[in-house]
């Protein structure tokens, strides 16, 4: 799988670098399933995020990873970066647009 990253991007958590990786997405019985990878500090967290066609499933992904990173920061009270602010610079799912720092609504 290590061949098929097509997008990497790395964060701090609690001081610690930590990437987070996205998978060519695949096809499964019609749907398309985008691998998304998290290295946080005590491990490497695995999930898929599921769609319709390739960048459905890619964009889902991105909000996945977020909705992740941004939990751990406010359910959890992990620090979370990237370059060296608070916005990391993905898509945000609706629903917890209110934790994303540069949501200006």
């Amino acid at each position: 799988m290590t061949d098929d990253v097509i997008a990497r991007r790395v964060f701090k958590i609690d001081g610690q670098q930590a990437e987070c990786r996205f998978y060519k997405p695949q096809e499964d019985a019609g749907s398309f399933f985008c691998p998304v990878q998290i290295d946080w500090p005590e491990g490497t967290k695995n999930k898929r995020a599921g769609g319709v066609d390739e960048v459905q499933a890619l964009l889902l992904g991105m909000m996945l990873a977020h909705t992740d990173l941004l939990a751990a920061r406010n359910m959890d009270g992990r620090v979370i970066e990237w370059l060296d602010g608070q916005s990391l610079g993905l898509p945000v799912t609706p629903s917890i647009r209110d934790w994303d720092p540069d949501n200006h609504m």
